[in-house]
């Protein structure tokens, strides 16, 4: 099969629909208004749940409705979990959560993160926090390991996916800083080696996910840490 037909548009439409919500998360004017609708104590919350619905929508909904469209039948997001996901997920995680713990901690990364920014949070805000960065990292590893992997081996050889994936991966970790966009190589590179070993995107996602929990719970955490200890020195000098 050749990349430049209707097989291969899919890839496309994928790189269509990420460019359409980067677009979307970095419009300073559709954030002002969208945050002018809400409490300005949960503006951050209400603009970051609809950040990655919209995510979801281009990433996802959108490629994949294009696919159910033109019947393109070569493209299965029928993905089933395996033995072999259960297996890569506790060993990656076993490894990554401690990391990811400690990681949390920098001056740097609470700069960044957690990208929802309240002073009060209750259970279910948190909780729907969690479940919305699931909703985000799937329709996220759907389009990174699903079409922009799984898709484009039937036109090039693993070895080209892997590089074509790694380079797009790092490339949409740019915005995020010099750390990230290098930690995203070596990172995406042992995704993509699993989904080419299990056939699924559900490691990939599975990872994704449990590294994006673990670091809003340390990050919140440490933040709050230091807003405490922040407003105990204002209290003493006053």
């Amino acid at each position: 099969m050749k990349l430049i037909s209707i097989e291969g548009s899919p890839i496309a439409v994928g790189i269509i629909g990420y460019v359409l919500y980067f677009y979307f998360l970095k419009n300073k004017t559709i954030r002002r208004n969208v945050e002018r609708l809400f409490h300005s104590r949960k503006a951050s919350f209400y603009w970051i749940q609809m950040t990655r619905g919209i995510a979801f929508i281009s990433m996802a909904i959108l490629p994949l409705s294009f696919i159910i469209f033109y019947d393109i039948t070569f493209w299965s997001p029928n993905f089933v979990w395996k033995n072999q996901d259960s297996f890569f997920t506790l060993i990656l995680t076993i490894i990554l959560i401690p990391l990811g713990a400690i990681n949390s901690k920098a001056k740097e990364h609470l700069i960044q993160y957690p990208q929802v920014r309240m002073d009060k949070w209750n259970p279910l805000v948190y909780i729907i926090n969690i479940l919305s960065w699931g909703i985000y990292l799937l329709g996220y590893e759907y389009l990174f390991r699903g079409i922009l992997f799984l898709g484009l081996l039937p036109f090039v050889s693993s070895i080209q996916a892997i590089a074509i994936n790694t380079t797009l991966y790092a490339l949409a970790h740019l915005y995020k800083g010099k750390k990230e966009t290098l930690g995203s190589i070596p990172l995406g590179i042992i995704l993509c080696m699993i989904t080419l070993e299990t056939k699924t995107i559900w490691t990939a996602f599975a990872i994704h996910w449990i590294m994006a929990s673990n670091n809003f719970i340390w990050s919140h955490r440490h933040q709050s840490s230091q807003k405490k200890i922040s407003l105990k020195n204002n209290f003493k000098r006053d």
